[in-house]
C-alpha cells in the first residue's frame, strides 16, 4: 500500500472525503453508534439487511413503515390473528398499541402523504420495533426473548430489556446475552463491551409497574444488586411514574429514587457482605402508559451506587477534577449521551435529513 501525503491528494478527492466525513456524522447523529441501517430497493419492494438476513419490507418509503412490519414477523401473524379476537381489554399491550395507533391515523390523517404528531402508541410501537432491529442487526435475537415479550406477565421487564440493549448499541457497545438455560447462578441480562476501549460491563434492567406515585426504588436496587456479575455493574430502573421532569431540583420522582439510592448506600447487604458498587441510570419512559397522549416524558437521570463522583450532585473541587472524572467513567456516559440523542428514531434509510428526504414528511 503506497501512502500520499495530504498535500499531495487532489482537492476534488479531499472534497469527496470530506463530504463522505459529513454524512457519516449525520447517519451517528441519528442512528447511533450500531451498525448502520444497511437498505436498498430492488424490483420496487424495500429491501433491508437485518444481521445475516434480509428482510422484505414490501412498499414501504420510510423506516417508520418498516419497523412496524417487522415487528409482525417477529410475533408471527397467527399469534397476532389470536390476540386480534380477543376484546380490546384482553389483548396483549402490543396490540392495544396498535389499536391506538390505527385509530389515531383514522381520525387525523386524511390523505395520502399526510403527518401527524407522535402519540405515545406510536412511539411505544416504534421503539419495541426499533429495539429488536438493533438487538437483530448488531449482536442476536434470541426467541426466548420474543417468547418473554409474548407473554403478558413477562412483558413488563422483557420490553425494558430492549430498550436497555438498545441504548448500548447506540452509544457503541457490543451486547452477549447470559445463557437464561443456566440455573447455577443468577446473572445479569447482558453483557456490553465498549467497541472502542474493550471495557465490559454487566448490565441488569428493572421495570417497576405502571403509575408508582413514589419514586422509592429500594426492592429493585437490592434485586438487582443481588445478581451475580462478572464484570462492573451498570443497574438501569424504569421509573413508571406519571410526573414529568420539570427540572431536576423540583421533579419529586428523581429525588426519591436518589435518596433511595444514598440511603441504601450504607446499610444494604447482600449475603451478609457490603452491597457491590453499580453505575445506575434511572429513566421515565411513559409513552407505554400514555398510548392516547402525545405529550409523555421520556426523562434519564445519570446516578450511582458508591460511586461518589459519578452521583448527579457530586461537588467537584476543580476542573481537573472534574475533568479526571469524565474520562474514568467516559464509557458510561456514552450511553447517558445515547439515551438522550438518540430518543427519536430514524425515519429515512440513509441517514439523511427527513426534511431533504420526503420533502415535507
Amino acid at each position: 500500500m503506497k501512502s500520499i501525503p495530504l498535500s499531495e491528494v487532489p482537492p476534488e478527492l479531499l472534497k469527496l472525503l470530506d463530504e463522505n466525513k459529513v454524512l457519516e456524522e449525520q447517519r451517528i447523529a441519528q442512528q447511533g453508534y450500531g451498525k448502520p441501517i444497511i437498505s436498498t430497493e430492488f424490483k420496487g419492494r424495500r429491501l433491508v439487511v437485518i444481521g445475516n438476513e434480509v428482510f422484505d419490507s414490501g412498499k414501504c418509503k420510510t423506516f417508520h413503515e418498516a419497523l412496524p412490519v417487522y415487528l409482525k414477523v417477529l410475533l408471527g401473524e397467527e399469534w397476532i390473528k389470536k390476540e386480534l379476537e380477543k376484546e380490546l381489554a384482553a389483548r396483549h399491550p402490543i396490540l392495544k398499541w396498535h389499536h391506538a395507533m390505527t385509530a389515531y391515523q383514522r381520525e387525523n390523517i386524511k390523505g395520502p402523504g399526510e403527518t401527524v404528531s407522535t402519540l405515545g402508541a406510536i412511539s411505544a410501537l416504534l421503539g419495541l420495533s426499533y429495539s429488536l432491529y438493533l438487538m437483530a442487526h448488531n449482536s442476536e435475537l434470541q426467541e426466548k426473548l420474543i417468547k418473554r415479550l409474548k407473554d403478558p406477565n413477562q412483558f413488563l421487564g422483557a420490553h425494558y430489556e430492549t430498550q436497555v440493549a438498545a441504548f448500548c448499541i447506540q452509544a457503541g457497545f457490543e451486547i452477549t446475552l447470559e445463557d437464561e438455560d443456566d440455573p447455577s447462578s443468577t446473572h445479569c441480562e447482558f453483557t456490553a463491551t465498549n467497541i472502542k476501549s474493550g471495557r465490559k460491563f454487566s448490565v441488569e434492567a428493572k421495570a417497576r409497574t405502571h403509575g408508582k406515585k413514589s419514586g422509592a426504588i429500594s426492592s429493585q436496587l437490592y434485586s438487582a444488586l443481588k445478581k451475580s456479575a462478572e464484570y462492573e455493574r451498570i443497574i438501569f430502573i424504569n421509573i413508571n411514574t406519571p410526573e414529568e421532569i420539570i427540572n431536576l431540583d423540583s421533579t419529586k420522582w428523581i429525588h426519591e429514587a436518589v435518596a433511595s439510592i444514598r440511603g441504601a448506600e450504607t446499610r444494604l447487604k447482600i449475603k451478609g457482605n457490603d452491597a457491590p458498587v453499580a453505575y445506575i441510570f434511572l429513566t421515565n419512559h411513559q409513552n407505554t402508559d400514555n398510548l392516547n397522549d402525545i405529550r409523555f416524558d421520556m426523562g434519564a437521570v445519570a446516578e450511582s451506587f458508591k460511586i461518589p463522583d459519578f452521583q448527579i450532585d457530586y461537588p467537584f473541587s476543580s476542573l481537573r477534577e472534574a475533568i479526571d472524572s469524565r474520562d474514568r467513567h467516559k464509557e458510561v456516559s456514552d450511553i447517558f449521551e445515547a439515551i438522550k440523542r438518540h430518543h427519536k428514531i430514524p425515519s429515512t434509510f440513509d441517514g439523511e435529513i427527513p426534511d431533504l428526504a420526503f420533502g415535507e414528511y
